[in-house]
């Protein structure tokens, strides 16, 4: 059962390399295919809608306003009736390492389940 846990442990945290590497070839694809549709949503932006909605989760999110900053709102339509959206008026930051803290748990969980199988196993051998 541990060596079945470990297994899957292993096999999520080479999922997860995985999706790293696969996300740091194609870095500037992505990154182009984001300006671009983060650009659209921006031009469509009305507050309402989904597309609004994720560009306000960016903004609040990311503590940054715009593409590459708030100037790239005054061509937007919106801009031109209400000014700047609300999500783009931050005074706190949220930093949090996630990312590294869910790899730390993996790879601990994996080196646990590892140690502790082996223990078990050994124990067995020597009861018998």
């Amino acid at each position: 059962m541990l060596r079945l846990c470990a297994m899957f442990l292993s096999l999520v945290f080479l999922a997860k390399l995985i999706a790293g590497i696969s996300g740091f070839v194609f870095r500037h694809k992505i990154k182009d295919t984001f300006l671009k549709t983060y650009a659209d949503a921006m031009q469509n932006y009305n507050g309402n809608d989904e597309r609004s909605w994720a560009v306000d989760f960016v903004q609040h999110s990311l503590s940054y306003c715009g593409v590459q900053n708030n100037t790239n709102w005054s061509t937007s339509p919106y801009f031109l009736e209400h000014g700047i959206p609300p999500s783009c008026c931050m005074n706190e930051t949220d930093y949090s390492p996630r990312d590294l803290h869910s790899l730390t748990v993996a790879l601990i969980g994996m080196l646990l389940a590892c140690c502790r199988s082996r223990f078990i196993m050994a124990n067995q051998h020597e009861m018998v």
